[in-house]
């Protein structure tokens, strides 16, 4: 599993985790299921550090990560995290798609 800048099109669905500063895609196979976030969360921020996991963490709790899904497909973008939609997770969502 490495990290696309790009979604995938086409019958792929891309697991997505946005950042502050940076966007990640993880392409996969509609049918087949999702690698674990956990594993997406090793490969881009090396959670072996325990700073970073508490880093990764507080972002994640306040809502500067955004966690969801996008179907290229549809166009759709679901957000899995937060739960609640902020202003700022907005913002970043139309920089990352254009919307």
């Amino acid at each position: 599993m490495s990290p696309s800048r790009h979604p995938m099109p086409y019958y792929f669905t891309n697991k997505f985790v946005i950042t502050e500063h940076s966007s990640y895609f993880f392409p996969y196979r509609m049918e087949l299921c999702f690698p674990p976030m956990i594993d997406i969360f090793r490969e881009i921020f090396g959670l072996y550090d325990p700073e970073v996991y508490r880093e990764v963490r507080g972002a994640l709790a306040v809502g500067k990560t955004i966690v969801g899904a996008f179907v290229p497909k549809t166009k759709e973008v679901v957000i899995e995290v937060p739960l609640e939609k902020r202003q700022y997770t907005e913002k970043r969502i139309r920089e990352v798609f254009g919307r």
